[in-house]
Formats: C-alpha cells, structure tokens, sequence
C-alpha cells in the first residue's frame, strides 16, 4: 500500500453543498438565466471561496460582474447577496452525500487506510452535513476549530500529526483551487474530483500537478489507490 491515510475536503468532495451557493446567485440576480449566463457566473465564482492572497482580485471580480452586468444599485446588490445567504445556510433538504460516498468509504476503511477530513467549514456545518459518517474518520481538522484555513498548509500538517502519518504517505482529496494551493503548500500528494461546482481547478496557475484527477469519490478512486 503505497498511501496509508486519505484526507479529504467535505464540500463539493464528499457532501454535494457548494453547488448550492451558484445557484441561489442565479435565482435572486437572472430572470430568465440562460446556460451561457450561468455557466459564466459559476466560473468567477470558481474562485470566490476562501483563495485568500493573490486570488482575492477574484472575489472582487465576480461583486463587479454581477453589479456592472445586471445594473444594480450596491443597496440591491447587497439585498439579494443577505437573500442568498441567508437561504443557503437554510436549505437543509438540499445537501447530501454523493451517493458513492457512503460505500467507498467504508470499503477503504476496510481496507486499512486511515481517513480524515480536512474543511474549511465549522464544526456545526460538518456535523449537520456529515453526521452518519463522522464515526469513519480518523480525524476531522475544520478550520475554525484550528484558527486557520487552506490553502494555509496547517490544516493537512495538523490531520497528519494527529493520525501519527508522515506527509509522503498520505493523500489529499478535494474539488478547489483552494485544496489545490493547500496540497502545494503542504507538499501533499492531491487527486482532484469533478463533482465541485467550478470544475476543475486552474492545475497550470498554480504550477502543481495532482496525483491523479477523478470525476467522483467512487470505485475510481479505489482502483487508483
């Protein structure tokens, strides 16, 4: 077994959450949103979660977009932003485990790997999206818990320590440019999964190859493991 612990990010990976947050952007801002539209506001928004430091023209960029290209007074513009917050932290009903999740899961537990999750989200929103599954982990580092977010690579160092796992032998698994500048930071080995809302992450930005690229955390990822 070349790899002995698998860590893994929880939204857009494990927990189908963050598509949520693009699509309540279309509802409050398009009327009648065509593909083209959505499929452009989807991608600035790539980049909107968490990128920190040089990224952050991102975020600035997608407030821009959505204020120059639909004419909204910044009053509206913040109006609709509270809207869609505020429903995204309610809508329960539309979160849930990619439906792979659950087996691959156990059988990798069954095979001997160690599994952690590695998030930028709290401890109550891991909890509320993941509880069923939580007594599969090894250990859960949620960056409020620890003070710090990826792509900081505290977060993987931190898993690592605690499962008592050198870096070389672990693997991290995530959607983002964020988990991807985590895993360079950390000089962890990365498999990207498609299943995040954005695609895949800008591999040639950022310089740092992943170990393998994968389009849902399934049968695939155990054949490559």
């Amino acid at each position: 077994m070349r790899f002995k612990a698998i860590l893994f990010d929880l939204d857009g990976t494990l927990v189908d959450s963050v598509r949520l947050f693009p699509q309540l952007i279309a509802q409050e801002f398009f009327n009648t949103p065509s593909s083209d539209q959505v499929r452009k506001y989807i991608t600035r928004l790539g980049t909107f979660y968490n990128a920190g430091g040089k990224y952050t023209w991102f975020r600035l960029e997608l407030f821009r977009a959505i204020h120059a290209d639909f004419r909204l007074s910044w009053w509206g513009f913040a109006c609709g932003m509270t809207r869609v917050l505020w429903q995204f932290y309610n809508w329960d009903r539309e979160i849930h485990v990619f439906p792979e999740v659950p087996k691959t899961l156990k059988l990798l537990k069954k095979k001997g790997y160690l599994l952690g999750i590695v998030s930028n989200g709290s401890p109550y929103l891991l909890k509320k999206r993941f509880r069923p599954y939580l007594n599969l982990f090894d250990v859960l580092a949620d960056s409020k818990t620890l003070g710090i977010r990826k792509p900081s690579p505290f977060p993987i160092q931190y898993a690592c320590k605690r499962l008592k796992i050198p870096i070389n032998e672990t693997i991290f698994v995530g959607d983002t440019i964020v988990d991807l500048l985590a895993a360079k930071n950390a000089k962890i080995q990365i498999i990207l999964v498609k299943t995040g809302t954005f695609g895949l992450p800008p591999i040639q930005q950022v310089g740092y190859n992943p170990f393998a690229v994968i389009s849902v955390v399934g049968r695939e990822l155990i054949s490559i493991l």
